[in-house]
């Protein structure tokens, strides 16, 4: 398997923010996409999304998340693609939407 230079064996990202593995299904709008993906990792700063259209490296989205069970959605309404490895993009979260945030945080720390 291929490793970005993002990737650590200690599952930190490139600013030493713990990534959490997940495998949540994502709706991504903007830059005249539309499209859906699986996010494999998040922090509260960013993640990773696996996803079969082509996106552009500084591609501005918006992403909808949608975590397990009865959890709400979650609005990020600001992503910006920062790197890109066959179908894997990494995201970088600038603007959340709503409680987005704090949904998020509270997700990673359980």
């Amino acid at each position: 398997m291929a490793t970005s230079m993002n990737d650590d064996p200690n599952g930190l990202d490139a600013r030493g923010r713990s990534r959490v593995p997940v495998d949540y299904p994502a709706s991504f709008t903007g830059d005249d996409r539309l499209g859906h993906g699986t996010v494999t990792n998040l922090t509260l700063a960013g993640g990773e999304i696996k996803t079969n259209l082509s996106l552009s490296i500084g591609a501005r989205l918006s992403l909808h998340v949608q975590p397990p069970s009865a959890r709400p959605l979650i609005i990020i309404a600001l992503v910006i693609v920062r790197w890109k490895e066959g179908d894997r993009y990494g995201l970088e979260f600038v603007r959340f939407e709503g409680n987005a945030k704090q949904q998020l945080q509270d997700m990673l720390n359980q």
